[in-house]
C-alpha cells in the first residue's frame, strides 16, 4: 500500500511539473516561460514616432536619441515623442529639439510607418510619413 501511494504521489507530481507543456504556447506562467514577448511574431510593419532634421536640399538627417529626448536610449526617445504627440505637445517638443540643434535648423516631429526588416536589411525609406509638427530653431 505504501509503495502504491508513493508511486501515485510521484506520478501526480510529474504531471503537475509537466503540465505547462500541454498549455497554449502564449501562456507565460511558472514553471515554464515561453517568453512570448520575444518568441511571438509581431510582424514587420510598425509605426514609430520620431524627430528628424529637414535638410536644405530636401533630404532628412536622423537625430540621435540625445537630441530628441536627452537620452542615449532609442526606445525612450521614441516613447518621449509618442507621449508628446498623444498629449498635444508635439509643437513644444519640436521647439525644444530645434533649440538643441541651433539657429536656422528645421525639425520635423513625425510618425513613420516602416517595414523594420527592410529598413535594417536595405536601409529602406518609410512606407508612410505623417508630419505632426515642423519648427525652425
Amino acid at each position: 500500500m505504501r509503495q502504491r501511494t508513493r508511486l501515485l504521489a510521484s506520478a501526480i507530481a510529474a504531471v503537475v511539473v509537466l503540465s505547462p507543456l500541454l498549455r497554449e504556447p502564449t501562456s507565460d506562467t511558472y514553471p515554464l516561460s515561453t517568453y512570448p514577448m520575444f518568441a511571438g511574431d509581431r510582424g514587420a510593419v510598425h509605426q514609430i514616432a520620431t524627430a528628424v532634421e529637414r535638410l536644405p536640399g530636401g533630404g532628412i538627417a536622423r537625430l540621435s536619441p540625445d537630441l530628441i529626448a536627452g537620452t542615449d536610449e532609442v526606445i525612450l526617445a521614441a516613447v518621449t515623442v509618442q507621449r508628446a504627440l498623444a498629449s498635444g505637445e508635439g509643437d513644444a517638443l519640436c521647439g525644444e529639439i530645434a533649440a538643441r540643434l541651433g539657429a536656422g535648423r528645421t525639425v520635423e516631429v513625425r510618425r513613420e510607418t516602416v517595414d523594420v526588416v527592410a529598413v535594417i536589411a536595405d536601409d529602406a525609406a518609410p512606407l508612410h510619413v505623417e508630419v505632426e509638427a515642423t519648427c525652425v530653431g
